[in-house]
């Protein structure tokens, strides 16, 4: 991850030494990374983890934007001790994963100097969410756990590996962030967001569903070209 972000501050001095080009130009190209944190229920099933964004926008008017980007974000370990129902003692479930995320939506900038500028967004995509599961355990156990697409209602015969799961699912994602014009052809941006993912009915142990909806609050540092 630190290679990444280096790699990005690098690319930005390149910029800013290269040849100045048009700054009114309708088009650019984004690239940034950073971190991705689960909250909500996700949260206390998977942790932080490292992310990296692709986009490409389209400036319709001085303050607004049309943007289409894709994002893959790895999701940290996150060990949960479990009770079991055959026996006292509980057992350890790990859990990690990752998700990618394709779509697009318009940004609006409130705010602008001659060099800085704010602004504040809105979209909506496709989210193709991976989570594994794991224990040292043997024998017989149980787990359910939404979040990680899993419910085994009964006892099970497990070694390490209890399940992989993926689903693909809609959904939304809204905050703002700040750039700064390096030079005529580099901006650098800092951007905070907040995404909600619908997701699927998981069997739950009393005979219902419970939803596995997911929300993430990724924040990444990256160049506009």
């Amino acid at each position: 991850m630190m290679r990444m972000i280096g790699g990005l501050f690098l690319a930005g001095l390149v910029a800013m030494s290269s040849p100045a080009a048009a700054s009114d130009r309708p088009f650019f190209f984004s690239l940034g990374g950073g971190v991705t944190t689960p909250v909500g229920g996700v949260g206390d099933s998977l942790g932080a983890g490292g992310q990296v964004t692709f986009g490409l926008g389209y400036k319709v008017q001085p303050k607004l934007t049309l943007f289409g980007e894709y994002n893959f974000s790895s999701l940290g370990d996150e060990v949960l001790e479990l009770p079991q129902p055959l026996i006292t003692d509980t057992q350890t479930f790990s859990g990690n994963g990752w998700y990618q995320y394709g779509g697009g939506g318009v940004t609006f900038t409130p705010w602008q100097s001659a060099k800085s500028s704010v602004y504040v967004l809105g979209g909506a995509g496709v989210y193709y969410r991976s989570v594994y599961v794991t224990t040292p355990a043997t024998g017989l156990v149980t787990i359910c756990r939404p979040d990680w697409f899993i419910c085994f209602p009964t006892p099970v015969t497990v070694d390490e590996v209890v399940a992989s799961r993926n689903t693909t699912d809609p959904g939304v994602s809204f905050g703002g962030g700040f750039t700064y014009r390096l030079s005529d052809l580099a901006t650098f941006f800092v951007e905070a967001r907040y995404h909600y993912v619908w997701g699927p009915d998981v069997q739950a142990p009393s005979g219902g569903t419970q939803k596995a909806d997911a929300q993430f609050f990724p924040i990444t540092f990256g160049f506009r070209f």
